[in-house]
C-alpha cells in the first residue's frame, strides 16, 4: 500500500489540485494505518504506536481542516514544529533573516592562544545562542580555565558570561553597521575611557553611564588557574 501511495504523491506541489489530491491520500493512508492498528494485539499495537504518534504528530502541527471538512495544509510554521521523523528534537532555525537552518547548531570555545577547542555545545536550531554558555562553562570549570579574553559574535551578548560579569574579562565582538538616518550616527560621539565622559558633535559633555564604563568580563573564582584568550562561534 505505501508503495502505491508513495508513487502517487510525485506531484507538482505548487499546484493547488494536486496539492490538495496528494495531502487526501495521505490522510487517508493514516486513517487506514490508525484503523489497522487497532485489529492487532495489545503487544503489536503498542509497538507501532510511537511511530503511528509521530505520524499523528506531523497530521495535527501541519493540518487544519475547515468547515466543511477539508483539510488543507497550514500556511506559517507551528511553534516547535517537528520536523523529522526520526530526531524530535531537530528544529528550525534562522541565522539571519534570509538565511534558515534546520536541525541543531553548534557552539565552539576556541582558544586563541594554544589552537586547542576548550569546550563545544549543541543546541536545537530554534534556541538563542546564549543558551548554551551555561554548559560550556561547566566544561570550563573542570578544565580551571578562566575568561581573559572572550571573543563572540553579537548573538551570544546576552548570555550569562556578559551579563554575570566581574572587572577582569574583555570581550569583543562585531560592531553593529552604522546605517544613514537623520540623526547623528554613533561615531559622531566620542568616549573619554579615562576621564568618563562622552562627547556630543555639538562638544557638549556629560559623565557616562556605569554601565558605558565597565570592561565586559566573566566570572571567576579567584582560585587560581589557566586565563586564556577564547572565542565563542557558532559553526556549521
Amino acid at each position: 500500500m505505501w508503495e502505491q501511495s508513495e508513487g502517487a504523491l510525485d506531484r507538482d506541489w505548487d499546484q493547488q489540485i494536486q496539492k490538495d489530491e496528494a495531502l487526501a491520500l495521505v490522510l487517508n493512508v493514516l486513517q487506514a494505518v490508525e484503523t489497522w492498528v487497532q485489529t492487532l494485539q495489545q503487544e503489536d499495537a503498542q509497538l507501532a504506536q510511537s511511530s503511528l504518534s509521530v505520524a499523528q504528530q506531523v497530521k495535527a502541527q501541519d493540518v487544519e481542516v475547515d468547515e466543511n471538512g477539508k483539510a488543507s495544509l497550514i500556511k506559517g510554521v507551528a511553534k516547535d514544529r517537528r520536523i523529522s521523523i526520526e530526531d524530535e528534537q531537530m528544529q528550525h532555525g534562522r541565522k539571519s533573516r534570509s538565511v534558515r537552518v534546520d536541525g541543531y547548531k553548534r557552539h565552539v570555545l576556541h582558544d586563541l592562544d594554544t589552537g586547542l577547542i576548550r569546550a563545544a555545545g549543541l543546541t536545537p536550531a530554534n534556541m538563542p545562542e546564549a543558551s548554551v554558555t551555561e554548559a560550556i562553562s561547566v566544561d570550563l570549570d573542570r578544565q580551571e580555565v578562566f575568561l581573559k579574553e572572550l571573543h563572540i559574535d553579537r548573538a551570544y551578548l546576552s548570555s550569562h558570561l556578559v551579563r554575570e560579569r566581574s572587572d577582569d574579562l574583555e570581550v569583543y565582538w562585531k560592531a553593529w553597521p552604522v546605517r544613514e538616518t537623520k540623526r547623528f550616527p554613533k561615531q559622531a560621539f566620542t568616549l573619554d575611557w579615562e576621564q568618563q565622559i562622552i562627547r556630543c558633535p555639538a562638544e557638549q559633555e556629560r559623565n557616562s553611564p556605569r554601565d558605558a564604563q565597565r570592561a565586559v568580563h566573566s566570572k571567576q573564582n579567584g582560585s587560581g588557574g589557566l586565563f586564556s584568550r577564547l572565542t565563542l562561534k557558532r559553526t556549521k
